[in-house]
């Protein structure tokens, strides 16, 4: 993991003071929205000092550089989407449903890292984190409700049945917290819930894994290898 983003997360971890800790988060913020407006390559620190109220000066003081706030808005998606998955689970439908939470509470942020993440090696810590957390979540319901296997004795076309999506349940939760209907929410969860399913007995009889038409619940999730 790039340095780089392992100090936005310590940053992040612990700020000073409970109000430079929401002056950070407001200020991160802000620079999302930014971001997501101009683009990372054309929006300024000027443009996200003006739109957050401040002089430069007061933005450089917590953060030195565009690239340094790029990575904290990052690494606070992510401690964000983790800080869900560490509470307890409930089932697929849960696990969604918590990654919506996370997703929601953070939308810019999230947007921006999932769609924009892999343009600059120092973000993509953060863009692998994201993608790294689903495929664990998606090895675990091919083996559910065994854990997976070691990564030895794993299929050889496992990762050809992942890599893809992974990046549809990032890119389909990106495009939900942009343009969904929050009073649909159960809608969009129980129809990526038969995506997922549809996927599951797909990629086991690829893998020619055992009991491909096991038939699991919609609230149930894989476990974390």
């Amino acid at each position: 993991m790039p340095k780089s983003y392992v100090a936005a997360n310590d940053e992040i971890a612990g700020p000073r003071t409970e109000r430079e800790a929401e002056r950070r988060e407001h200020f991160m913020r802000v620079a999302a929205a930014v971001f997501r407006r101009h683009g990372l390559g054309r929006a300024t620190m000027e443009q996200v000092a003006a739109a957050a109220g401040v002089t430069k000066v007061v933005l450089y003081r917590r953060f030195p550089s565009k690239d340094a706030l790029i990575q904290a808005i990052f690494a606070e998606t992510v401690r964000r989407l983790k800080a869900q998955d560490a509470k307890p689970w409930t089932g697929y439908g849960g696990g969604m449903r918590k990654s919506l939470e996370a997703a929601r509470s953070f939308e810019d942020g999230y947007i921006l890292l999932v769609r924009h993440g892999n343009q600059h090696p120092a973000y993509r810590g953060a863009y692998e984190a994201i993608r790294n957390r689903v495929a664990g979540r998606l090895r675990g319901l091919l083996w559910y409700p065994e854990r997976p296997p070691p990564r030895s004795e794993r299929p050889a076309m496992l990762d050809l049945s992942l890599e893809p999506m992974i990046s549809y349940c990032n890119d389909c939760l990106a495009y939900w917290v942009e343009r969904g209907d929050p009073d649909k929410d159960e809608q969009f969860l129980h129809w990526h819930g038969q995506m997922i399913r549809a996927w599951r007995h797909n990629a086991a009889e690829l893998l020619n894994l055992d009991s491909p038409e096991q038939e699991w619940p919609f609230d149930t999730e894989g476990l974390l290898p």
